[in-house]
């Protein structure tokens, strides 16, 4: 009703709206502790929903703050402060973003002290019920937090309140079998050289995709010491480690027909994303594997229907199974498969960058080129297998910059058949894109 005498239409944040005699125009009012005043200032709209987006917006951004107490303080003015002052600026932005938008459409006009234990398990429910996973819950969590935190730092609040992370729940990364994998490559083989050359650095390094991307062939590859330093000079290590790793033997080829600057480039300039080649990539496996089983769906289909139709129901689930894989797919799908072929924790881990494992071998990888080598000698391996797979095909690179599929061998790999006849309860027609197989 009143504010030191005043009608109060609008408040947020210790700042109200009010209206100016003979004025329609609606201004942002405080009690000025100074003077001892009311204080005004315009909002420049007579609109009054115009109006509170605006004092909404104002505050969250610029009212000045001091070891304020949490009741007094919205939660939203410390999201938006946070975000504007650091999470914009982390190549996270994006998930940084979406995860405050979360904890805003869950607190809505809230204030920091509404963040309670039993707010908080309330939170995690409904994220759960918007079907997320364990670990992004975990992550916008974790967000919210550091957001939380960064206002204690810089003596916003005088204190935040806890925020207790939900638990990570069981890994959910995908990570292909040997043929899935095999599928993949050759797919890719029939893609740009640039989407080629990613793959299988992807493979022999087992990196993740942003440290993959920032590769320069000048600064980051040792040659002579066949060492690749995942991490560009002038970053700085975060809990995301860019190890220094041995080169793999096969990569050498294609490290070094790379002509210089990033190593994968399109066009004459890096890449911000892989995200679509890749997703280009396991449409295509999905297509390879479809059209190599269908001449086998096809005759068991023939001999027995109820058989073929078990068959078509297996093939049609494989293949739908590559449209899961991601850019990270394939260094879950590496660390999977390095570690099956045993090696040993604590060289994984360095292998990968992981905290574990990776403080006790930083130090040896660029000055010690043996350091790491049975990774090495697994990864090789494992590339081996891959082409045997393929029946033999060289994985090596492109050394010319045409189209994959100008450089590429027609033949298929062994027992693999042209494109066949699919039969349908229908009849028998021949298998397109928009077939279920």
């Amino acid at each position: 009703m009143s504010r030191h005498g005043k009608r109060t239409d609008f408040e947020f944040g210790g700042y109200w709206l009010s209206q100016r005699k003979n004025s329609p125009a609606w201004c942002r009012t405080w009690f000025n502790s100074q003077s001892r005043q009311t204080s005004r200032a315009s909002l420049g709209t007579a609109d009054f929903e115009a109006a509170k987006l605006a004092l909404v917006a104002w505050v969250q951004q610029n009212a000045r703050m001091k070891n304020e107490q949490p009741g007094e303080v919205p939660l939203e003015a410390i999201l938006v402060r946070w975000f504007n002052e650091q999470g914009s600026k982390q190549a996270s932005r994006v998930p940084n973003r979406y995860a405050l938008v979360k904890w805003s459409d869950h607190f809505p006009a809230a204030m920091v002290s509404d963040v309670t234990a039993a707010s908080l398990r309330s939170f995690a429910e409904a994220l759960e019920e918007d079907g997320l996973a364990d670990g992004y819950i975990r992550r916008i969590f974790a967000i919210g937090k550091r957001a939380l935190n960064w206002a204690h730092e810089e003596e916003l609040l005088d204190r935040v309140p806890f925020v207790k992370l939900p638990p990570e729940g069981d890994p959910r990364a995908r990570a292909m079998t040997i043929n899935e994998a095999a599928w993949f490559l050759r797919a890719a083989r029939e893609d740009l050289p640039h989407v080629w050359l990613y793959v299988a650095l992807a493979f022999g390094t087992a990196a993740r995709p942003s440290s993959i991307l920032d590769l320069s062939k000048w600064q980051q590859l040792d040659f002579e010491g066949a060492v690749i330093d995942l991490n560009p000079p002038g970053r700085r290590q975060n809990k995301k480690y860019r190890p220094a790793i041995p080169m793999a033997p096969f990569l050498v080829p294609f490290l070094q027909s790379v002509s210089g600057g990033h190593v994968v480039q399109f066009n004459g300039k890096p890449l911000k994303s892989i995200r679509s080649a890749i997703e280009r990539v396991r449409e295509r496996a999905r297509t390879m594997i479809r059209r190599h089983a269908a001449a086998e769906v096809l005759r068991l289909w023939r001999a027995d229907r109820e058989e073929g139709a078990r068959a078509l129901a297996s093939v049609k689930a494989a293949a739908d199974a590559m449209l899961t894989v991601s850019a990270y797919t394939l260094r879950h799908t590496v660390a999977t498969e390095l570690r099956g072929r045993g090696v040993q924790p604590w060289e994984l881990s360095g292998f990968l960058g992981h905290s574990t494992g990776y403080v006790t071998t930083e130090k040896y990888a660029k000055n010690r080129p043996e350091h790491l080598r049975g990774v090495v000698r697994a990864v090789s391996a494992y590339w081996a297998d891959l082409g045997a797979l393929l029946g033999g095909e060289h994985l090596g690179p492109f050394i010319n910059q045409e189209r994959a599929s100008s450089v590429l061998p027609s033949h298929s790999p062994k027992g693999i058949t042209p494109l066949g006849y699919l039969v349908e309860p229908n009849g028998i027609e021949p298998l397109t894109s928009t077939m279920p197989l």
